[in-house]
Formats: structure tokens, C-alpha cells, sequence
């Protein structure tokens, strides 16, 4: 093996966690290499949401990274949102953070490049991982088309499916609370309001949420997601995809707003694995981050937020391990105890509103009453989205 093969860290998926901390990396003097297994600019399956605290975790990294993240052109600035109970009016939220809605296929793209740009990290692309194995102090990664590369420690954003999490971590051999979801893109919606996210609850998304976020030039992220012990509930799974299509065509809160609209593409479903009561998320000379950590938010459903913070942490635990070259199981709990001290309480508070699902429809009946009241009615939808 050729010494440009060899590197400190690791870092396995180029999204939202694994470029934030490629970027916390920087100036650490480190050897970094970040390795995706797609080539961008590359979709990603997502309700294309940027959420406030994605931008507070850039600040954190780089205050002028942080404003080339809000200057990002391609991009929709979400001012507010409409919430929808049953029978209820619309609930309106207005944001105090900023925030926008970008399709993935741009925003991970722009924060590729600005690794590429702003730091000295090795980009490797069209690498899907294999294998990975720590043997005599070292990670040893192989890849599908025969290359390899060693580093002391390795950091994985490589999402739900995350190879690292199935071979290096207990987490994979646990029950995880996930749920599941399917994205359309949309054009001429019918009184789509440009920069207002709309979540719809609707007896046939129970306990989860139906979607219409605003995008640029008239299009719109739609989509719905819930529970993964719903979708498989019954002898006949249900079909996320069908059951879009009923929503759209047949709720009488949706049809007529879609009746003359276009769907662009097709409808892609994805998983959400959640956050939950606190699990390992790191051991000897490795980090899980973002969607292989299962950091998504149990209610509103975002990750991109947790995902950079996470990544943050990863970064910051690193340059400790290389300080003390302790790489020990115990000594990575470190990562585990920042990421759950931010956002741990949040993962608690989300799980109790979902056990309350099984009392539908008195829990809508219930917050419809109580959102009668202004402050409540912030105070809930601010839980439910971040």
C-alpha cells in the first residue's frame, strides 16, 4: 500500500454529516479523506428541508461558511408554515430562524465543493465501501473496484443503510425505531404559496404527515411519511407509493389543488430511521453520524440539522483522539455524551407524542382545542418541525 493510500480519519458519505466534518476538520492538520459512493452532483431522497439549526451548526464551524450557506442561490426561503388538523383552519407559524428549502441534489453538491474548496481533504467519489475491518491499531477499508485505504479512525455518514453501523457497531443488532417515507416533485399545485411549508395531518398518514414544501420556478417537494410497524401492519404491506396517489387524488384537503398539476419524475421512498432512547453510537476508532446514527427527529421528521451537528461533534472528538492517541471504545463515548446532550431531549419528547397515536383521533380533537391558543399552537409546530 502507497502512502497516499493512508490517511488519519476517514470520513464514508459525502452528505450533510460527513462534509460538516470534513469542514470542522479543517486546520487540524490531519490527513482526511472523504469517500462517497456516488458521483456528484447525485440526488438524494429527502423532503429537501434546511432547517435553522443546520445553519447555527455552520456558524459553529466557520462563521464565513455559515454565511456562504445562507448566500446559496438554488434555494427557497421558507418564511412560515401552515399547520392542518382535521376540520380545523390552518394553523400558521412564522419562523424567527433562518431557514430554506433546496433540493439535495444542489444543497449537498454546494457543501461538497466548499470542502473541496476551503480545506486540504482528499475527495474520493464512485467509491462504494465493502468491507471494513480494525485490525493491529488500524481501519482497513475496501472498497468494490478492488482499492483500498487504512486510517487510525473512520467516521461514518454513510446513511441508513451504513456499512459501518452493520459491521463495526452494536446499534445494527438492535430494534430500531425507523419510519418510512416516498417524495414526488410537483409543478402548478394550486395555491401553492411560495415560501410557506405546509404539513397536513391526515387520518391515512396517522401518526405521521403529509407535505407540500414550495420550491423554485413553481415546483414543490410532496410527500408523506410514517411509522415503518404501520407500513407492515397486516398481511398485505402497505404501498407508500399507491397510497400517495390515493392522497392526491381522492382527500378532499388535496384533490382539487391537484387536479391540473404535474408530477415531474418519479415517486421514490426512503427510510427514516429515528432518534430514540440514547444508543452507542461510536466505539473503538469509530464515529457514526447522521442517518447511520439514526439521528432524525422522531416528529417533524428533519435530519440535515442533527446530521451537521453530529458531523461537528465527530470532528471534534477526532482531533481529541489524535491529541490524547486514545482511540478506545470508552474514550469515543465522549462523541455519544455531545451528540445526546444537544439533541437527546428533543428524541424524548418526540416518542412520547408518537405512543399518543394510538388515541387518534382524540389527540388531533385535543390539539385542535389547544391550538386555539396562539402560544400553544407555536409552541407545538416549533416541536414538530425544529
Amino acid at each position: 500500500m502507497s502512502s497516499k493510500d493512508i490517511y488519519d480519519i476517514a470520513i464514508i458519505g459525502a452528505g450533510p454529516s460527513g462534509c460538516a466534518c470534513a469542514l470542522a476538520l479543517h486546520g487540524s492538520g490531519l490527513r482526511v479523506v472523504l469517500v462517497d459512493k456516488a458521483a456528484f452532483p447525485r440526488d438524494k431522497v429527502c423532503g429537501d428541508a434546511i432547517p435553522g439549526q443546520a445553519f447555527k451548526a455552520m456558524d459553529r464551524i466557520n462563521p464565513e461558511w455559515g454565511l456562504k450557506m445562507r448566500n446559496f442561490l438554488d434555494k427557497t426561503e421558507v418564511k412560515s408554515d401552515l399547520g392542518f388538523l382535521p376540520k380545523n383552519k390552518p394553523i400558521p407559524f412564522k419562523w424567527t430562524n433562518y431557514s430554506y428549502n433546496s433540493k439535495r441534489i444542489h444543497f449537498d453538491h454546494f457543501l461538497l465543493n466548499l470542502v473541496r474548496s476551503e480545506s486540504a481533504t482528499t475527495i474520493l467519489q464512485n467509491h462504494q465501501l465493502q468491507k471494513v475491518s480494525i485490525q493491529n491499531g488500524a481501519v482497513n477499508c475496501d472498497f468494490q473496484d478492488g482499492s483500498s485505504i487504512q486510517s487510525s479512525l473512520i467516521i461514518g455518514c454513510d446513511g441508513a443503510n451504513s456499512i459501518i453501523k452493520r459491521q463495526l457497531s452494536s446499534l445494527a443488532l438492535r430494534d430500531e425505531t425507523h419510519s418510512v417515507a416516498v417524495r414526488a416533485y410537483y409543478r402548478n399545485i394550486k395555491d401553492l404559496q411560495n415560501g410557506v411549508n405546509e404539513f397536513h395531518f391526515l387520518k391515512e398518514c396517522s401518526p405521521g404527515y403529509f407535505w407540500i414544501f414550495s420550491l423554485d420556478n413553481g415546483w414543490a417537494n410532496v410527500g408523506f411519511g410514517m411509522p415503518a410497524y404501520k407500513v407492515q401492519k397486516g398481511k398485505t404491506p402497505l404501498s407508500l407509493r399507491k397510497s400517495l396517489e390515493t392522497i392526491i387524488t381522492t382527500n378532499p384537503a388535496i384533490a382539487s389543488r391537484f387536479k391540473n398539476a404535474e408530477c415531474m419524475g418519479n415517486t421514490r421512498g426512503f427510510a427514516l430511521p429515528l432518534g430514540s432512547n440514547r444508543k452507542p453510537i461510536s466505539g473503538e476508532r469509530f464515529v457514526l453520524c447522521g442517518d447511520a446514527a439514526s439521528l432524525i427527529d422522531p416528529i417533524g421528521g428533519h435530519g440535515i440539522d442533527n446530521a451537521m451537528w453530529s458531523g461537528f461533534f465527530a470532528a471534534e472528538q477526532a482531533i481529541r483522539c489524535f491529541q490524547t492517541k486514545n482511540f478506545d471504545a470508552g474514550f469515543m463515548k465522549g462523541y455519544d455524551d455531545a451528540v445526546y446532550k444537544k439533541i437527546g431531549k428533543s428524541f424524548t419528547r418526540g416518542q412520547l407524542l408518537l405512543k399518543l397515536e394510538m388515541f387518534y383521533p382524540f389527540v388531533f380533537s385535543l390539539l385542535a382545542l389547544l391550538m386555539k391558543n396562539k402560544k400553544i399552537g407555536d409552541r407545538f409546530i416549533r416541536l414538530l418541525v425544529g
